[in-house]
């Protein structure tokens, strides 16, 4: 809770600088906070569902498979998993990053959780068809094969690190 209030008055903060800023610059501060909340009414619902289905996730998983696969406990094979996890889970930030914090906050190692991440970014599903129709797919085929061993080091490193440090 702590962190949400520090990260609500930090950008508060960025908010309110940037509307005085764009005040004295050009006054456009009026329109740019109608183009903001005309944004905030678009994603609502789709945050709140997101939301919801973290919810849901977070009890849904038992936790001897989070212990055994996805904890910090599980090792290599958490890293793994995140990677996969990252890879399927093709759905855009407002959904995906609920649904990562709830598994992190099911009890998930945080090298599960960085490699799932990393993935997602790197090798999302969902990226798939505008690479392929885009960029061709022996692009999207070289990247996605040369990106795998990016989530796994990604994961590796934060295992060590929660081994050693954290």
């Amino acid at each position: 809770m702590k962190k949400l209030v520090q990260t609500t008055i930090i950008l508060s903060v960025v908010a309110i600088i940037l509307i005085i800023i764009n005040k004295r610059k050009n006054g456009k501060h009026v329109e740019g906070l109608d183009k903001g909340l005309k944004q905030f009414m678009q994603t609502a619902p789709m945050i709140i569902g997101a939301f919801i289905l973290a919810g849901i996730i977070e009890v849904l998983i038992p936790e001897e498979f989070v212990q055994n696969w996805l904890s910090t406990e599980a090792g290599l094979r958490g890293v793994f998993l995140g990677t996969l996890g990252g890879v399927i889970l093709a759905m855009g930030p407002y959904a995906f990053y609920p649904i990562a914090a709830s598994i992190l906050a099911s009890g998930a190692g945080l090298a599960t959780t960085i490699s799932m991440i990393t993935a997602w970014c790197l090798l999302g599903l969902l990226k798939m068809p505008f690479e392929t129709a885009f960029l061709g797919v022996r692009f999207f085929s070289m990247k996605f094969v040369l990106s795998i061993p990016f989530s796994l080091i990604a994961g590796l490193i934060a295992l060590i690190l929660e081994n050693t440090i954290l």
